[in-house]
């Protein structure tokens, strides 16, 4: 069955919303059609009945009771021919349910009767009378001991001549303990040929309605879908060189820009997130690649120092003390790389460390002897305000400073050098200032001066810098104290770096 429904399952959305429409509209003129009919059968019906009740009107009940108690049965008969008429039919039922007059629906209005000796009473012939429709005695009976004047009361039967009659009664005396009933009663077959002539309008302007409406609902259905089309063509036309594609935004329909919207905001971040990705692994190309060559480098040199004592330079005792000394340089520095590229791996695995209320005088005061050191015969200017209060990791802030200081003295001229380390407040956060009178970077290479391996072309050589690890090994420290980190660099003025800390966590 689940099968079978799938097979016919309309999958096209404008011929599901055309299909949902027609059986709306199916709906709706089925309810329309049906209250029409019973409201029109209810019209018709009610107006003829209240057309029969005003005959009614037209009778003086009393005197009509009283000619039946004195048995004077031509005044009677008189009375209640003046109610039968061409479309009329009368009869008078006794308090026993007994038919005592019947007035045919001809144009002569003529009584016809048959006297009953046994009964000593007037009868009708049934038989010269047959299309007057009539009740069982039990039936008149049952009517006769309703309550009230039988008013709303009124039945459709059909005769024995198959014609549909309709009749009412109006009780005569007592309403409690009547005396008889008058009957009248009027073929209706006109009101059904009425109610079916409505029908067969109702469903021809219906089939009508329900054409032009799939007419019109199909036109109407695929211009509103028409933006959903677009739309797929163009996502059909994105590809994996093409991200930059944008759906438009303003279809004039609010669901589906909305979709567009949606959809263009999708595609800028899976562009981002591929352009990262290719960043990421050009990156790592390169790291890979600068790594690979700055190992090779001491390698080499260490595996030709080896060749040569294995050649026998090691038994010269100068050159196996100049090959040694060699190896242990080359190693530690091998060392040194090794460990800030396990520093950096740990940095980036942890990106948010423990930090401490310090006093950022107090800790950079700690370690002005090592940073005199290193900066051998260069002027170092040194600036702290007192109580400036942040939120770090000394142990690698104290990292930060002697990195920026290793790198000012690698752009600084040994003799003519100043470096300058200064403090201050700067609204909400602290400011530590380290600058220099160096070589200054290029603007060019200010964005990429935290990459790793990064060095500029004036110091390419080895024996000018380190191995380009130093700044993003700070990016990486700066980042994780939630701090920030800025740069400001002229060629041939200097460089001045600004690290921004939180007063408060």
């Amino acid at each position: 069955m689940n099968k079978l429904r799938k097979k016919f399952k309309i999958k096209s959305l404008q011929w599901q919303l055309i299909l949902g429409f027609f059986v709306i509209l199916v709906i709706l003129l089925s309810i329309m059609g049906i209250s029409q009919y019973k409201n029109l059968k209810k019209y018709l019906y009610t107006s003829r009945v209240e057309s029969l009740q005003v005959k009614f009107h037209s009778i003086n009940m009393d005197e009509f009771l009283q000619e039946e108690l004195n048995n004077t049965e031509s005044n009677s008969i008189s009375v209640l021919n003046g109610l039968s008429d061409r479309d009329t039919s009368v009869a008078f039922i006794d308090k026993n349910g007994q038919v005592e007059y019947k007035f045919q629906t001809q144009e002569e209005n003529k009584v016809k009767k048959q006297y009953s000796q046994d009964l000593d009473e007037y009868k009708e012939k049934d038989k010269l009378v047959s299309s007057i429709p009539e009740f069982s005695q039990d039936e008149y009976i049952e009517i006769l001991n309703e309550k009230g004047n039988l008013e709303k009361e009124y039945e459709i039967i059909d005769d024995e001549e198959d014609n549909c009659q309709l009749i009412v009664w109006r009780k005569v005396g007592d309403m409690n303990s009547p005396s008889g009933l008058i009957q009248i009663s009027t073929p209706v077959n006109d009101i059904g040929s009425i109610l079916n002539k409505q029908v067969s309008i109702s469903i021809i302007g219906s089939i009508m309605v329900l054409g032009i409406g799939l007419i019109l609902g199909k036109a109407i259905f695929k211009r509103t879908l028409t933006p959903l089309y677009n739309i797929t063509s163009t996502v059909e036309e994105i590809n994996i060189e093409d991200l930059d594609i944008r759906l438009s935004e303003e279809n004039g329909q609010l669901e589906i820009d909305r979709l567009a919207k949606s959809f263009n905001t999708m595609l800028e971040r899976i562009e981002i997130s591929f352009k990262d990705e290719q960043y990421i692994k050009e990156k790592m190309r390169r790291f890979v690649s600068d790594a690979s060559h700055e190992l090779r480098t001491p390698l080499t040199s260490i595996h030709g120092f080896i060749e040569v004592l294995l050649r026998g330079a090691a038994k010269n005792k100068d050159q196996l003390n100049l090959a040694l000394n060699s190896m242990l340089s080359e190693s530690e520095r091998l060392t040194r790389l090794v460990n800030d590229l396990l520093l950096i791996t740990k940095l980036e695995q942890e990106p948010i460390v423990e930090t401490n209320r310090e006093d950022l005088k107090t800790v950079i005061q700690e370690i002005v002897p090592q940073l005199r050191i290193l900066a051998e015969n260069r002027e170092i200017r040194i600036d702290l305000k007192d109580n400036i209060m942040v939120y770090i990791n000394k142990d690698q802030i104290k990292q930060v400073i002697f990195n920026l200081i290793q790198n000012a003295v690698s752009h600084t001229d040994k003799k003519d050098g100043i470096i300058a380390i200064s403090t201050s407040m700067e609204n909400t956060s602290a400011q530590l200032k380290i600058s220099d009178n160096g070589t200054g970077i290029d603007e060019k290479n200010i964005s990429k001066i935290y990459d790793r391996f990064f060095r500029s072309d004036f110091h390419r050589g080895r024996g000018a810098g380190g191995y380009g690890l130093g700044l993003s090994i700070v990016k990486s420290i700066i980042d994780s104290n939630s701090a920030k980190i800025d740069v400001e660099s002229e060629l041939g003025v200097g460089t001045t770096f600004f690290i921004y800390f939180k007063l408060n966590k």
